[in-house]
């Protein structure tokens, strides 16, 4: 039995079949049907017609059980909770009636007057009718049920129409076609596909179609009967629906298409040689020299603008400048000319999105009024949010345009050619390197010898040398340069230096950049003095982009001509949401919870570490057996204090340390002498003055003291590779080219460092080929720190260290030390010295005046002070006595881990062995070499099937010497791997990571302390693992969500906004890239802090509504292959996915679960990576993933039934013949019409999507791409996901002329992939969804009509729902109850198209402004795509058949026939 809720998810079909009782019979709508309630007397008539028996309790349909039940129980509680709010009486009974099915012609009652006899099915239309479609027919009853997809209620029919009388009724037929698929209603049709037919397919055609469905086992007479819905849309402009679209997307680029092209064809005025330094704001720059303080850009249109931030101190801006064709503007932040605070603040609470009054806190004043501006960046959106009028309910009229974007999609690379490409770089630069030493070498040898020929001749290799990987910046550039470039040298990465090379040839220097990133400010005022070269590197980016502009922007208009791509770029580039006081809420609940639950997880796991330490090692125990049990001398007796839940408490054991981490005289007891402590490495200082700038101190130290950073990035000190660099994980790629590979620590040697591992990566400084560098002083650190790459907080003395000979210096070398000590080890610097408390005196260190110091005070040596303060050369160490070394590794040093606690998290390796875990039920071991395995004993296996065996993924095999010999010598077990996500052979580094979260969850993971009995150790292994469950969402998000830029429009902080900085085209295939709400996840009951998309609310007064395009890049491809007949529904793949239902198992995700043995949901991973491009090797990684005991032998053989069953058989032109364009076709697959279109299209010279004609990044372009590496997948996937991007923009255009057109008070939200979203005033909510059905009707019509197919089904013109919603989430029954929002969120709307109707007086959007697309576009252009330009052809049909069938000899003959390339050529 299925539940409501599963019902409300499938197909319109598949809901009549499971649920015919909730679709009372209804007419078609129209504008005819009566609005009015029914009367009494009409409402008692039908209340007597149906029995008692017949009454459904909707609610009762939900019980039932099923893997969903927890969300239909939330659904249930939710709609009880809304209920009482709203004082929301309980709904009603619904009433049974039988549902008309093709299935069962008697259904339909008796015929009409057109002779038919009872029960008789209407004729199928004539072949030479079959895709129009135009004829309307008689003879089916006035019982037909609702939309397709979506919520079904019932509409009251007009007592007084004639066709309530059953037996008088005389209703139009709907409008089938061949194959069964109802098409649109004759009003609609005429609406969206006016004038003459296109081709109508013939009858052979039709007859490979049946017969291809009958193979697949689908039958038209299966197909679903829907309401004929018919209503007046808005008219279509031009002749047919590409001329509408052409008008449209005119319409809604300009004016800004033609502001953008005068842009790309404007010079810029000459860069000021002098900045204005001494004030905040923004300055405007003269071309006669003058400076003038401005409040903001004025009247400027055309700006190309960039900013930017101390991103560590705050998101702010601190500078920005700003170019247009007039005159140049510097921006600067008021703080810069603050004074720093005199007592550092302390800091805020994570949760607290305020920036601190002291950082940067202002906005970028950017323009005022309405005019129409364009504003270019690189990565804009990152700038737009910095700009002060943004952050508006209304949106300005100011469009942003991003040149990364324009690169992605014309230049862009994938994600695989990205190692290819890398490499082909590194090869190239070192051949240019060497060249150009051959040439010193030649030109050093001409000289001395006067030869002027060879000297000539060098100068012309210069030259050639100077263009060598220049693409040129024409947007005409022909394939005519393939010849010499292969598709490395015509693509790039998406930096600005990057692009700037690749397109422009112009070199950018990008290290002063680092500046904005270094460590050691503190505050935005230590920028003053060096203002002038910050605003000069700020202001080169605005020019270099322009530049960048002028390439990229032809060569968008040539790849995407279509002004709809435009402007739905420009659409997209203005998203924001909106939030309220409970965004801060969220973000503490969230933090606090998992601060609680890591708590959690930490006591449990200290819990067990103490046990163990305890009980010892145990003989046989697999998990105790492999820690180290050597002693060591304990650091604190076990008496040590602890708090109130049993963890010690954090204390410091001498003076030295500062005093926030002493612990009172009443826990702990001490010697009545304190001695004063003090850290190690200070303690050396004090005791000799010149240890600073001794050999020692020189090599070790002083960088740290200095705290000097490399391009922005601290310096560390590496016992392999000497004075290496800190960078962040995500800025690797901007490093690799210059300093390779980052190095590794030494396990032993470099464990300090350990920590920062997961965040940072350590490059050295220098070139690989440069020397390791032993010291950071000295004469060879004076170019470093003239070019700016090494810095530091006291520049003042870093000059200083010019010098070979550093006496003299000591006093101030020795105040930094204070300094660093000050601060403590917390940062980067502090933490690789030995903070170890050494007893020093009873008093602290005496200073006095130095003669170089003017009278600050100096740190003198305890050995110059008086002898009674001298302390004894050996002090008394207590005895503790050991620790087994595993867990004295956990407890420090002091320096990172204060006393009495463990430094025990998941992360470590000791964990998953207190926790016992076990693979399958046998114990987990972990390998220094393989890392994490799980051992077998060798009978069991030996007693296995061979199956069993090999999906294991086969022995791991150990050296005999080396750190894995134990398991060498075992003879009693077998060794097997984890199961990794990426395949077989990979090593897992942490079976607690999410990647085993549903291994956790199913219990395949699993800990055995629940087996020994110990029911404290089981407790404490079980909180831990699922508490890390809970945990795994928000550890993975959470920094990114914390960073988010939320900016309150009121002091009570109860209504901001975040503008997502999104890159429109972030890929090749142009779909937007960001990196949290793009990607958010869906709220789960068991992750904390996946409610984050409903923290996006509307505010008062409005709401969100918004759709999700049902199965839309899947319809895409499926038309595509539909194409070929010229019909819809004509393929088993098309079909399905109109017509197939889950309930019949004619879905598609039904029958791939059928062919797998796998349940639906997880079949739906398979068929969209299967369309997406991917093959076989992929579906066996993904069968091993979603079984563990899979062999890999059994996982290839059902991706081969899969991909047999579905893709088909691939048969070749026979290799004796030249090439032609056609190399192979797939047949004999329910889906071999779809994968022999995306391939004609993906190998085509030029791939264009078929709806609007976008082309192909050059990357992926054939004539650039070698033999052997043709990327065919990706470049399927490009077919289909740019399609898709097409879809989105087609859309949103729609949106904006009827938002336009009809004054409609909405505004674009955001769109993730195939959902999208409008903020609109709440009395425009149902006209704002209504514009969102008629766009989608439009959009599927423009796909249609390119492809050739001049009809569309009825089930898929319109969304299956609109949903009216006051928070973000992907449906609106969502409860978003998390561990950390345990509130339930009232449900919202869901509206599907008779609803819909219903609500805007049967489709009416208002009254018209006029001047609205006044200008209409007729005959704008051909189809993008011209794929089958005669289906009536023989060889047409011989192809169509040669598809069908199972065998591949007429495949075979079709391909021998084609003429050859050569020969056509």
């Amino acid at each position: 039995m299925l539940r409501a809720l599963e019902v409300a998810r499938l197909t319109r079909p598949c809901q009549i079949r499971c649920r015919p009782h909730h679709f009372p019979a209804i007419r078609s709508i129209n504008r005819s049907a009566y609005r009015g309630k029914p009367s009494s007397a009409t409402a008692a008539a039908r209340k007597s017609d149906i029995s008692e028996d017949e009454y459904v309790d909707p609610s009762s349909s939900l019980a039932g059980p099923g893997p969903r039940k927890a969300e239909v129980d939330d659904y249930i509680q939710a709609l009880e909770s809304f209920k009482e709010e709203k004082s929301v009486p309980k709904p009603k009974r619904l009433k049974l009636s039988k549902l008309p099915s093709l299935a069962r012609p008697s259904s339909f009652g008796s015929a009409s007057a057109s002779g038919s006899g009872p029960g008789v099915l209407p004729p199928v239309p004539d072949v030479a009718e079959a895709s129009s479609s135009k004829t309307v027919e008689k003879g089916i009853a006035r019982s037909v049920p609702l939309s397709r997809k979506g919520k079904e209620k019932a509409t009251d029919q007009n007592e007084n129409d004639p066709a309530i009388d059953g037996s008088k009724s005389s209703v139009k037929a709907l409008r089938r076609n061949p194959v069964g698929v109802q098409m649109l209603s004759p009003s609609l049709h005429s609406q969206l596909f006016p004038g003459d037919p296109l081709t109508e397919p013939p009858k052979s055609l039709l007859d490979i179609s049946l017969n291809h469905l009958k193979l697949n086992g689908l039958s038209p007479s299966a197909a679903a009967v829907l309401p004929e819905i018919s209503f007046d849309m808005p008219p279509i402009h031009g002749n047919n629906i590409r001329d509408h679209f052409h008008t449209l997307g005119n319409e809604t680029a300009e004016p800004y298409l033609s502001m953008a092209k005068e842009f790309m064809a404007a010079d810029l005025p000459r860069m000021p040689e002098k900045w204005e330094m001494d004030r905040a704001g923004w300055t405007k720059y003269h071309s006669d020299g003058r400076m003038e303080s401005v409040d903001d850009l004025g009247e400027e249109t055309l700006v190309s603008f960039d900013v930017e931030t101390l991103y560590k101190l705050s998101s702010y801006p601190v500078m920005a400048t700003a170019v247009t064709p007039n005159a140049w503007y510097s921006w600067l932040c008021p703080t810069i000319f603050e004074d720093p605070p005199s007592e550092t603040p302390n800091s805020p609470e994570p949760w607290d999105t305020q920036t601190p009054s002291h950082h940067p806190h202002h906005l970028i004043p950017l323009f005022k009024g309405t005019q129409p501006r364009v504003v270019i960046g690189h990565n804009v959106g990152y700038d737009r949010a910095r700009v002060q009028e943004e952050y508006s309910l209304d949106r300005t009229c100011t469009r942003w345009l991003d040149t990364l974007s324009l690169h992605v999609a014309t230049r862009g690379i994938t994600s695989v050619q990205r190692p290819a490409w890398m490499a082909h770089r590194k090869n190239k630069r070192a051949k240019i390197l060497r060249d150009q030493e051959s040439k010193d070498a030649f030109q050093e040898i001409a000289e001395e010898n006067g030869d002027l020929e060879m000297l000539q001749g060098l100068e012309d290799w210069s030259g050639a040398a100077g263009t060598m990987g220049t693409s040129g910046n024409g947007s005409q550039e022909g394939d005519s340069q393939a010849m010499q470039n292969t598709w490395q040298d015509v693509t790039s990465m998406n930096s600005l230096a990057e692009v700037a090379s690749l397109h422009c040839g112009i070199p950018v220097d990008k290290s002063v950049r680092n500046r904005f990133a270094d460590e050691s400010i503190t505050h935005a005022s230590q920028l003053r003095s060096e203002l002038h070269d910050l605003l000069t590197y700020c202001a080169g980016d605005v020019k270099i982009t322009h530049q960048v502009y002028q390439s990229v922007l032809p060569l968008f208009f040539e790849s995407c001509p279509h002004p709809a791509s435009f402007a739905g770029v420009l659409s997209m580039g203005n998203s924001f949401l909106p939030v309220d006081e409970n965004w801060e809420e969220y973000l503490k609940k969230a933090e606090m919870t998992y601060q609680e639950m890591d708590k959690g997880v930490k006591k449990a796991l200290r819990v067990l570490a103490e046990k163990l330490r305890k009980e010892g090692k145990k003989d046989g125990d697999p998990w105790s057996e492999q820690l180290d049990w050597s002693p060591k001398t304990a650091r604190w007796s076990d008496s040590f204090p602890s708090n109130d839940e049993g963890e010690p408490k954090s204390m410091a054991i001498a003076a030295g340390l500062d005093s926030s981490s002493q612990v009172s005289s009443k826990n702990v007891s001490t010697p009545t002498a304190t001695p004063i402590h003090l850290p190690r490495w200070f303690s050396d200082l004090s005791k000799d003055r010149s240890f600073v700038t001794s050999s020692h101190g020189q090599r070790y130290l002083l960088p740290l003291i200095l705290r000097l950073s490399y391009k922005g990035h601290p310096v560390v000190y590496l016992a392999d590779h000497y004075w290496c660099f800190l960078v962040p994980q995500e800025n690797l790629s901007d490093y690799i080219d210059i300093h390779g590979p980052p190095v590794e620590l030494n396990a032993k040697k470099d464990r300090r460092l350990e920590s920062l591992e997961d965040k940072y990566a350590f490059f050295r400084i220098g070139r690989p080929s440069e020397a390791r560098k032993t010291k950071l002083v000295g004469p060879g650190i004076k170019s470093l720190v003239n070019k700016g790459e090494l810095t530091s907080p006291r520049n003042d003395l870093l000059k200083g260290m010019f010098k070979s000979d550093l006496s003299g210096m000591e006093d101030d070398l020795l105040r930094c030390a204070q300094e660093l000590k000050s601060l403590g080890h917390g940062d980067t610097w502090g933490q690789q010295l030995d903070w170890t408390p050494v007893p020093q005196e009873s008093i602290s260190p005496t200073f006095s005046p130095s003669p170089s110091s003017s009278g600050t005070p100096a740190l003198t040596s305890p050995s110059n002070a008086s002898p009674a303060r001298k302390l004894k050369s050996k002090s008394t160490k207590p005895d503790f006595g050991s620790w087994p070394k595993w867990y004295w590794d956990l407890t420090g040093p002091p320096s990172r881990i204060p006393p009495g606690e463990l430094d025990l998290t998941f992360k470590k390796t000791v964990a998953p062995l207190l926790l016992r875990l076990q693979w399958q039920g046998y114990p987990l071991i972990h390998s220094r070499v393989h890392r994490w395995l799980y051992r077998v004993p060798i009978s069991t296996v030996e007693s296995e099937s061979a199956d069993v065996y090999q999906s294991r993924g086969g022995r791991v095999k150990f050296d005999m010497k080396g750190p894995d010999s134990i398991f060498y010598e075992d003879q009693e077990h077998y060794y097997f791997r984890l199961p990794h996500k990426d395949g077989e052979g990979k090593n897992v580094g942490n079976p607690l990571s999410k990647n085993f979260v549903k291994s956790i969850e199913s219990g395949e993971l699993a800990s055995a302390a629940a087996e020994s009995g110990d029911d404290v150790a089981a407790k404490a292994a079980t909180d831990a693992t699922n508490m890390n469950a809970l945990c795994s969402y928000w550890i993975s998000s959470r920094e990114r969500i914390m960073d988010q830029m939320v900016v309150y429009r009121d002091q009570e902080r109860k209504s901001g906004m975040i503008l997502p900085q999104v890159i429109t085209m972030g890929t090749v295939t142009r779909r937007a890239v960001e990196g949290t709400w793009l990607t958010a996840s869906n709220a789960k009951k068991n992750r904390v802090g996946s409610e984050l998309k409903a923290m996006v609310r509307a505010p008062p007064g409005y709401s969100i509504v918004g759709a999700d395009v049902d199965s839309e890049e899947l319809w895409i491809s499926s038309v595509m292959g539909e194409s070929q007949f010229g019909m819809h529904g004509a393929t088993a793949i098309g079909w399905m996915t109109l017509e197939g239902t889950k309930s019949a198992g004619t879905d598609l995700h039904s029958k791939t679960a059928n062919i797998l043995g796998i349940s639906r949901d997880a079949a739906k991973v398979f068929n969209y990576s299967r369309i997406y491009g991917a093959g076989k090797k992929h579906a066996v990684q993904l069968l091993l993933q979603g079984d563990s005991k899979l062999t890999k032998e059994t996982a290839g053989k059902l991706a081969d039934n899969l991909y047999r069953a579905t893709k088909g058989s691939k048969t070749t032109r026979s290799k004796h013949l030249p090439p032609a364009p056609i190399p192979s076709i797939w047949h004999g697959g329910s889906e071999s019409y779809l994968f022999n279109t995306l391939e004609a299209i993906a190998l085509s010279d030029r791939p264009t999507t078929p709806a609007l004609g976008c082309g192909i990044t050059k990357a992926l372009r054939k004539s650039y791409l070698e033999e052997g590496s043709s990327y065919l997948p990706s470049r399927v996937n490009w077919v289909v996901q740019s399609s898709g991007v097409d879809y989105l923009h087609l859309l949103i255009v729609s949106m904006e002329y009827l938002i336009k057109k009809y004054d409609i008070k909405a505004r674009y939200l955001i769109s993730v992939h195939d959902e999208v979203r409008y903020l609109s005033k709440e009395e425009d909510k149902y006209r704002t969804g209504l514009a969102l059905q008629i766009a989608n009707a439009w959009t599927r019509s423009l796909f249609c009509y390119n492809l050739g197919i001049d009809d569309m089904p009825q089930g898929i013109a319109f969304f299956s729902a609109v949903d009216v919603d006051h928070v973000l989430r992907k449906e609106v029954f969502l409860t978003c109850e998390t561990p950390s929002h345990p509130k339930i969120i009232p449900p919202g709307e869901s509206l599907d198209i008779i609803e819909i109707l219903q609500k805007t007086n049967n489709g009416v959007l208002g009254e018209s402004l006029e001047g609205v697309a006044s200008e209409t576009i007729k005959n704008a252009q051909a189809p993008p795509v011209a794929l089958f330009p005669d289906i009536k052809s023989r060889n047409h049909q011989i192809f169509l058949d040669a598809q069908n069938r199972r065998k591949g000899d007429l495949a075979k003959t079709w391909l021998d026939s084609l003429p050859s390339v050569i020969n056509s050529a």
